[in-house]
């Protein structure tokens, strides 16, 4: 008796700290209205038509390091912060490993992608602060630069 007791409140505990929403979406929800809203997404095959319009863009090469194998279209402003899926000119193709990296901890090297505009991006590895992440690529910046990025 008393092991179950214990079960049903960590189970209650559970789904408080892993359902978080406000009483307005509560109410949404509880009458049979949608999930989310706000940004559309795309269907499955709307998708698959978009992620073959990026990789075919890029020439099904990853857009950071030049690998051809394991290609995975990343939004660069993700879709919870406002990104679209259908806004091509924020996705990029990217390697599993460069996609891994774009969310690694500053401290262990980020890669930090900046879109330029009609399906070009500059890629860059930051190390250390989040907060000098812009800074550096300005500061380093020369017109000189090989790639040709402003």
């Amino acid at each position: 008796m008393w092991a179950n007791l214990g079960a049903k409140r960590m189970r209650s505990r559970r789904l408080k700290n892993r359902i978080r929403m406000g009483s307005a979406s509560r109410r949404r929800i509880r009458a049979g209205g949608r999930l989310a809203l706000g940004r559309p997404s795309a269907s499955l095959e709307q998708y698959q038509d978009i992620r073959a319009q990026v990789l075919a863009r890029a020439r099904w090469v990853c857009q950071a390091c030049g690998l051809r194998a394991r290609l995975e279209v990343h939004h660069v402003r993700k879709r919870a912060q406002g990104g679209s899926d259908f806004d091509l000119d924020r996705l990029i193709a990217l390697c599993r490993a460069c996609h891994a990296q774009t969310d690694a901890p500053f401290s262990k090297g980020r890669l930090v992608i900046t879109p330029l505009g009609a399906g070009q991006f500059h890629c860059q590895v930051v190390k250390g602060s989040k907060w000098l992440a812009g800074a550096r690529w300005v500061e380093g910046h020369t017109s000189d630069d090989d790639r040709g990025y402003p």
